[in-house]
């Protein structure tokens, strides 16, 4: 591939914003890749601001799938006990309410996940 602007020249890499081959001459650095021009820079720098910001998210995913059923295990075990204790309180029934809800959730989401593979 040659430089878009120096037709003899190869390129040493793809504009973020728009594909286009840059030479070394050419390219204008951004984090995590290149742009051709300064029309081109400021999509490439949100661009990458977005990718960086999905990748971290994708670790929060993962996170979210074990302390979902952590949580629901908790308010289940807790709401058990005080329904033992305390079996007409009302915050009795919210806290068993509030672990179904979390052992719903983390059933939906293991189904949703275990599909996407």
């Amino acid at each position: 591939m040659e430089c878009f602007i120096h037709p003899n020249v190869p390129a040493v890499g793809l504009c973020k914003s728009c594909g286009k081959g840059v030479c070394h001459s050419c390219a204008l650095p951004v984090e995590r890749g290149l742009a051709c021009s300064e029309a081109c820079k400021p999509f490439a720098e949100s661009l990458s601001q977005l990718q960086v910001t999905s990748i971290r998210n994708i670790g929060l995913y993962s996170v979210q799938r074990f302390v979902q059923p952590l949580l629901a295990l908790v308010f289940l075990v807790t709401g058990f006990y005080l329904f033992s204790v305390y079996p007409s309180d009302a915050f009795t029934w919210f806290i068993l309410a509030a672990g179904a809800v979390f052992a719903l959730v983390s059933i939906v989401s293991w189904f949703r996940f275990a599909r996407q593979r």
